[in-house]
């Protein structure tokens, strides 16, 4: 798969998870999925703690995927939940996040085999149910444009930066641009995470199930049938035109 396919893969995923979860909702119209990813959608960029040394790529990779992982597990989800407790039967609801290795440099077309500063953007997808749980618990994070600046969540992460997702556009581009190294890290010498999905295929996600073909989640090269089941025509006014793709 070229890097833009990659990209429209991750970004129909997305908007599938959206779909499955307003199919199984109490207003199940599929008319409201935009405003679904509007509401319930963040694009993010998480900061791994520095301490000045240069780092092997594949061992930068390793430390971005293990980092987040662990942050998704033990801090984001829980805190999607009455409290704080995830159990077999919440476990359905945990956002989904999706995370792209970077390091500094990439913004200039630059790339290298080291890293003092590896760093990973993407998304989370929050299930309608849950989001009112994630704002309450982070209200002192806040910021003006409606984000979220969470700082040192773990012993690994600096920050964790949350910002409203303004149309599906803006996500589109977005995770473009935490693709940017992906074309670089597909060697034996680069690949070990080029980028992943959270939470992992399991029994409690059961999204993941619908999906015959995962062979892009562990950073493989090869084809994939998904396409979200729904069509995102253009509707009239501007605001039909920022959010059509």
């Amino acid at each position: 798969m070229t890097s833009n396919q990659i990209k429209e893969w991750i970004f129909n995923t997305i908007i599938e998870k959206a779909w499955f979860d307003v199919k199984r909702s109490d207003d199940p119209d599929t008319r409201r999925i935009r405003r679904y990813i509007k509401n319930n959608a963040f694009i993010v960029t998480v900061q791994l703690r520095s301490y000045g040394d240069l780092q092997n790529i594949i061992d930068a990779q390793r430390r971005v995927d293990k980092a987040f992982g662990c942050y998704h597990a033990s801090i984001l989800r829980p805190q999607c939940f009455n409290n704080g407790k995830v159990t077999r039967w919440n476990k359905k609801l945990q956002p989904l996040a999706f995370i792209a290795f970077d390091m500094e440099g990439s913004r200039q077309n630059s790339f290298h085999t080291t890293t003092f500063y590896p760093h990973g953007h993407g998304a989370v997808l929050f299930h309608e149910k849950t989001l009112a749980n994630f704002q309450a618990s982070h209200r002192r994070f806040l910021t003006p444009d409606g984000g979220y600046k969470v700082l040192n969540p773990t012993a690994d992460i600096s920050l964790v930066d949350f910002k409203p997702v303004n149309s599906l556009r803006d996500l589109d581009q977005f995770l473009g641009y935490s693709l940017k190294l992906e074309s670089h890290l597909r060697s034996n010498q680069t690949n070990y995470a080029p980028f992943n999905f959270f939470p992992a295929s399991s029994i409690y996600f059961p999204f993941w199930n619908r999906f015959p073909h995962k062979d892009v989640f562990a950073g493989q090269e090869g084809q994939s049938s998904i396409r979200p089941p729904i069509s995102l025509p253009q509707s009239p006014g501007k605001e039909g035109l920022e959010l059509a793709i």
